[in-house]
């Protein structure tokens, strides 16, 4: 199996909200930037995918 990069802004911003929201768990980590970050990426996915980047 090989993992690639994505090619699409709306596919660094998918990335990017699972790294965030999986570093989340981690309580060093977990707080305020996660539940700032992660709905921001969301978004910027949903837009982002609507238009087509």
């Amino acid at each position: 199996m090989k993992i690639t990069t994505p090619k699409t802004i709306s596919g660094w911003c998918m990335w990017l909200f699972f790294l965030v929201v999986g570093l989340g768990v981690i309580p060093a980590v977990g707080g305020l930037i996660p539940a700032f970050v992660a709905p921001v990426l969301a978004l910027a996915y949903a837009i982002f995918s609507l238009i087509g980047m």
